[in-house]
């Protein structure tokens, strides 16, 4: 009987694992970064899609709003019982304004319906028949009204003719 080592093929040795550890730890090492800095602009993107999408829709909102505000008995100008740079409310109860970070649609119920939040500022504009914007509002002389919306570092803003004004 022979005692002696066990020949066992194929298996490998210490310094050959700490090789490879070494070359593994090394490409980690480069390719963390990228995954790490790849996450950082997925979430940004997705933050930024959901910001502007939520301003988009309230812009919609208020051009649907002011397309079709009412006009007076006569039909010559506007229905508009309020008007600021921060809210607007038509003679048939329905109007948008800022409340804290919320943009608000008035609803002709008369509840104030949220459209977008995390507003950091909005500001309506009022324009005259010219054209130019009016630095104190007549609501008889509103003829076209812009909002813009500034929220999660995008400004965004849209412009609306009430639906029975145009073509007069």
């Amino acid at each position: 009987m022979r005692f002696g080592r066990v020949q066992v093929g194929g298996g490998f040795t210490l310094v050959e694992l700490i090789v490879a550890m070494t070359i593994m730890s090394v490409i980690a090492v480069v390719v963390m970064p990228i995954i790490v800095s790849s996450t950082d602009t997925y979430a940004s993107a997705r933050s930024a899609r959901g910001t502007t999408e939520r301003v988009v829709y309230a812009l919609e909102r208020f051009g649907r709003l002011v397309r079709e505000a009412p006009f007076d008995e006569d039909g010559g100008v506007l229905s508009v019982t309020s008007a600021s740079a921060t809210s607007l409310v038509f003679g048939d109860g329905t109007g948008i304004r800022l409340s804290g970070d919320r943009l608000e649609m008035l609803a002709p119920d008369g509840d104030w319906v949220t459209l977008c939040t995390g507003v950091d500022r909005a500001r309506l504009t009022y324009f005259d028949d010219s054209g130019d914007p009016m630095l104190l509002v007549a609501p008889g002389e509103i003829r076209r009204v812009g909002l813009t919306v500034e929220s999660g570092g995008f400004t965004l803003g849209g412009y609306a003719f009430a639906r029975s004004w145009i073509g007069r």
